[in-house]
C-alpha cells in the first residue's frame, strides 16, 4: 500500500462509512488514530482505509463496534473470514456463496419466506444478506421493497395481518442490530423516530432508523402509532436535534395532520421534523405549514442528513 494519505470524504467513500461515524469511532472507540494537518484536518493512511473496511464488515455481520475496535487488523481479518463462511446453510443451499446472486434474488426468497409465515428462513437470508451486501443495498433494495409488499398485498387481501407480523418481528430485530452496530454513543447527534398516532405501520420508520444510526445519529426509535405529546417528551429527554416520522398508511385520516401540527407546537422551531412514506404527501398542507421537511426517499434522507452534518460541523 502506498504512503499517500487521503482527506475523511475519501475515506467515507471507499469504507460506506459516513463521517460522523468515521469520527465518532476514532473518539469513543479509539479505533483508528489518523494524522492531523496544521489546520487539524483528518488524513488517513491506506491501512486505516483497509482496517475500516474490516470494521465496517464485522458490524455488518453483526458485531458491536465497542467490542472489536480494539482488535489487530490480523483478528478482525480473522473474524471477517469466519464470519463468511457461517453464512446459514439454508441460504448456502441456494448458491449465496458464489457471490453471483443480486440483491432482487435475495429480495425474492425474503417474499417466499414471509407467505410460507416462515420466519427462521427470512432471519437467515436477512442476516447472509448483512454479510454479504453494504447497508443501503440491504436497506434500499431488500428490506424497503420487502415492506412495501407486503403491505400492497395486505391491502389487497392477498396477504394476511399475520404476515405482517412475523416479518415485523424479523426485520425489527435485525434493523435493530444493525442500528446498535453503528451506535454513535453520546456525543452523537439525536433523532426521535416513530410514526404518529393512528399510524401503524412501522417499517418505514425502523429503515429509517437504520439508515441514520448508520450516519452517526444517536436513535432513540419510539415505535409506532404515538401521540405528539409523547414523542415531544422524548424529544426533551434526549435533546434531539430531530424528529422522523414515518406515515404509509391510512393516507386520508385528518388526526395525522392535526399530530403534526401538534407536534410543532410542542418541540418548537428548532427541532427538525422529517417526514416521509407512502402516503406522506397526502399530508402536504400539515408538513409545509409546520415547517417540516418532505423526505421523498431514503436517498432523499441521506442527503439531507448529510446537509445537516456539514451545517454542524466544522471541517
Amino acid at each position: 500500500m502506498s504512503d499517500f494519505k487521503h482527506p475523511i470524504r475519501v475515506v467515507s467513500n471507499r469504507t460506506g462509512l459516513s463521517p460522523h461515524v468515521i469520527r465518532a469511532w476514532e473518539r469513543r472507540y479509539r479505533a483508528i488514530v489518523p494524522q492531523r494537518t496544521g489546520t487539524n484536518r483528518r488524513l488517513y493512511s491506506d491501512d486505516e482505509i483497509h482496517r475500516l473496511q474490516l470494521l465496517r464488515r464485522a458490524t455488518l455481520a453483526g458485531h458491536g463496534i465497542g467490542h472489536i475496535a480494539g482488535l489487530s487488523d490480523r483478528d478482525l481479518e480473522a473474524l471477517v473470514a469466519e464470519d463468511q463462511t457461517r453464512v446459514p446453510a439454508a441460504y448456502d443451499s441456494k448458491g449465496a456463496r458464489s457471490g453471483r446472486e443480486s440483491a432482487r434474488k435475495v429480495l425474492e426468497d425474503c417474499v417466499d419466506a414471509v407467505s410460507a409465515l416462515d420466519a427462521k428462513r427470512l432471519e437467515d437470508v436477512l442476516s447472509s444478506a448483512l454479510v454479504r451486501f453494504s447497508r443501503p443495498v440491504v436497506v434500499e433494495e431488500i428490506v424497503l421493497p420487502l415492506m412495501n409488499h407486503i403491505g400492497e398485498n395486505w391491502q389487497q387481501g392477498l396477504l394476511k395481518i399475520v404476515h405482517e407480523h412475523v416479518a415485523s418481528a424479523v426485520v425489527r430485530n435485525i434493523l435493530g442490530n444493525l442500528v446498535a452496530a453503528y451506535g454513535a454513543g453520546p456525543s452523537g447527534p439525536c433523532m426521535v423516530v416513530a410514526t404518529p398516532a393512528g399510524q401503524v405501520h412501522e417499517f418505514g420508520a425502523l429503515a429509517v432508523a437504520a439508515m441514520a444510526g448508520s450516519m452517526g445519529w444517536r436513535i432513540v426509535y419510539a415505535g409506532p402509532s404515538l401521540p405528539a405529546e409523547e414523542i415531544a417528551a422524548a424529544v426533551e429527554t434526549c435533546r434531539a436535534q430531530a424528529i422522523a416520522l414515518s406515515i404509509i398508511h391510512p393516507g386520508d385520516d385528518a388526526r395525522v395532520g392535526q399530530e403534526i401540527e401538534r407536534l410543532r407546537r410542542l418541540v418548537g422551531k428548532g427541532v427538525t421534523i422529517l417526514v416521509g412514506g407512502r402516503a406522506a404527501q397526502n399530508y402536504m398542507e400539515a408538513i409545509a405549514g409546520t415547517g417540516a421537511v418532505l423526505i421523498a426517499d431514503l436517498s432523499a434522507l441521506r442527503s439531507r442528513l448529510e446537509s445537516m452534518e456539514r451545517s454542524r460541523t466544522p471541517r
